[in-house]
């Protein structure tokens, strides 16, 4: 190669040089803004869930009532399920709410799991012994009520876990109440008729305990 020639190579390698040098500083400055902005921007309820220390176990909380057909058409009493003073409980899902027929003992339907709608009516059902709930949703502790009216039946199901729109943080001693309203309660088996039932609420879940 001539001396002219290498001038030549060596002036274009300069420009591509200086080329690679700017779009490297257009580089940095995108770079640099783009990590400003994500220092300033929030983060969303699920990596705020995230960044909390302590391990992951699974866990439901788990609350009971018993009630009987006097009930008929009334709003119940909550039932309470205080969170663990170990760390948060974080729910995942609706609630799974199921009830059993308990008295009397020899009932035709005792200790037998029944839903609590009768909607939406599988192929095969057990028509007697039945409850429809509605339900309310209360932070005890602020007194957040989770919706403005008793809800309809959106529970999870044993065959069917419906998610939360987004997981729901419940702090450390919380109280939450579940407010359940019987639209109807038919006590209608054969041969020994139920006289009480008790209704059984899970929130499935995890708890954020210490490591």
């Amino acid at each position: 190669m001539t001396a002219a020639e290498q001038r030549i190579a060596l002036k274009q390698l300069g420009a591509q040089l200086s080329r690679v040098e700017q779009q490297h500083a257009e580089i940095k400055v995108q770079y640099a803004a783009f990590i400003k902005a994500c220092e300033s921007a929030p983060r969303s309820p699920t990596a705020e869930i995230d960044s909390i220390p302590g391990r992951r176990i699974f866990y439901s909380l788990v609350g009971t009532q018993t009630f009987t057909a006097t009930q008929d058409g009334q709003r119940s009493q909550p039932i309470n399920m205080l969170v663990s003073q170990d760390g948060p409980f974080i729910m995942t899902h609706y609630p799974l709410v199921v009830w059993r027929p308990s008295a009397p003992a020899n009932a035709t339907r005792f200790g037998e799991w029944r839903p609590v709608a009768t909607w939406p009516l599988p192929d095969q059902v057990v028509d007697d012994d039945r409850v429809d709930l509605s339900w309310e949703f209360v932070s005890g502790g602020s007194q957040r009520n989770f919706q403005n009216l008793p809800m309809g039946p959106l529970f999870t199901r044993p065959d069917n876990p419906v998610p939360l729109p987004i997981p729901t943080l419940f702090a450390p001693n919380e109280t939450i109440q579940f407010i359940p309203t019987f639209q109807d309660i038919n006590f209608s088996a054969a041969d020994i008729p139920t006289t009480e039932g008790t209704l059984v609420v899970t929130l499935p879940g995890y708890r954020i305990v210490n490591m």
